[in-house]
């Protein structure tokens, strides 16, 4: 019975499993960046990985939070995400569709800009668990989105996300 049972829902949950999540590979000069999506819990991450270094972006649009692990900084930063400026969920697969088809690369044609405040994050569950097991170990901040003119930012790492848009985090002067 155990046998027969596992027959017939083994293509059922592999079924089950390919409509809840989708990954698609973008390659460009020197590296790649890979989404995943979550159709069920609503969450999409990108990952890039060159030979220049590599992060990953959490995109939770059931909770409106973000979180980047940064490893040549080996932190996270955790932030509201913007939804006015952000991709809408549903339009994710065809902005990777839609770069996968290009020949060359271009520029982001959003940008948002973060403040790094060195408050550390110690309840990462609350977060939930794609975010806690990525950022869990490393230092976790809190980075707060800037509007209108920026001065004295001072040291900035640019982030371009399937060349759509550019998440800029930058260390104020308190932070240290």
């Amino acid at each position: 019975t155990a046998v027969l049972l596992g027959l017939v829902l083994t293509p059922a949950l592999a079924d089950h499993h390919q409509q809840t999540e989708i990954s698609k590979k973008i390659s460009f000069g020197g590296g790649y960046q890979l989404m995943t999506i979550n159709t069920k819990w609503l969450v999409a991450s990108i990952e890039q990985k060159t030979n220049h270094g590599s992060w990953k972006t959490i995109w939770n649009y059931d909770t409106g939070f973000m979180a980047t692990k940064v490893l040549p900084e080996k932190a996270c930063y955790l932030s509201i995400m913007n939804r006015t400026e952000m991709p809408s969920f549903d339009a994710l697969p065809q902005l990777a569709a839609d770069i996968r088809n290009q020949n060359h690369p271009r520029s982001p044609s959003k940008e948002i800009t973060f403040t790094l405040i060195k408050r550390t994050i110690r309840d990462l569950e609350s977060y939930g668990p794609d975010t806690f097991s990525m950022c869990r170990g490393l230092s976790t901040y809190v980075a707060y989105e800037l509007h209108g003119p920026q001065f004295s930012l001072g040291s900035c790492i640019k982030l371009d996300v399937l060349q759509y848009l550019a998440l800029k985090y930058c260390h104020n002067d308190n932070f240290v």
